[in-house]
């Protein structure tokens, strides 16, 4: 499932309270939008800092929260998936329609008015699956635990068009980096630490 962003931060300098990434989503749909104004809306919410990662979910029947140590993300993964069946659907039955509406053409019984309904309806199906294809990407974002003894952390968003925050190709490549920058700089410093150990020893 992917939620759709209520709030958006991620930026390689932290903010006051040390987050480098903060993003927060809710369900999809305007009863979700409604409920988010009374604070029952099931929510979501991804917090990295320079020591942990924090995945959040809140629903209507709990609450729970994952934290992995910086020091034991083994692997980061971050992109964009855009949806394609229902497009295709969509464009598969305007297809049907369009075609359709030549085969009403050239039926006797049939005319102009069913032709151009039909046509119509295709245009509309072939509009919808565009909007719906380039529209509805989703930014998604997992981490791996060191050993493979965790269960990846994954969490998708996509775009808001009721809250006005959109998120693009850029945005998820800036999430990614700044996660995996923070990955690497615990793994310096703690390779540091154990080779100060050693000459010590």
């Amino acid at each position: 499932m992917a939620y759709v962003v209520k709030s958006w931060q991620a930026s390689p300098q932290p903010n006051e309270r040390g987050e480098y990434v903060k993003i927060s989503g809710r369900q999809e749909g305007v009863i979700s939008w409604l409920l988010s104004y009374v604070g029952i809306d099931p929510t979501v919410h991804m917090t990295v800092t320079a020591e942990n990662f924090h995945l959040e979910a809140r629903t209507f029947w709990g609450y729970s929260k994952r934290t992995v140590p910086i020091a034991k993300i083994s692997e980061v993964c971050h992109g964009f998936m855009r949806p394609w069946l229902t497009p295709f659907i969509f464009w598969l039955i305007g297809g049907f329609c369009f075609f359709g509406a030549f085969g009403a053409i050239v039926d006797e019984n049939g005319g102009m008015l069913p032709a151009l309904g039909m046509l119509f309806l295709a245009c509309v199906l072939f509009g919808s699956g565009y909007l719906i294809y380039f529209l509805r990407r989703h930014l998604i974002v997992e981490v791996v635990g060191a050993g493979g003894n965790l269960r990846p952390l994954h969490v998708a968003f996509q775009p808001s068009f009721i809250e006005g925050k959109a998120i693009d190709a850029d945005a998820a490549e800036v999430v990614g980096r700044i996660i995996q920058a923070l990955v690497d700089k615990k793994s310096e410093e703690i390779g540091q630490v154990i080779r100060a150990l050693r000459r010590m020893s």
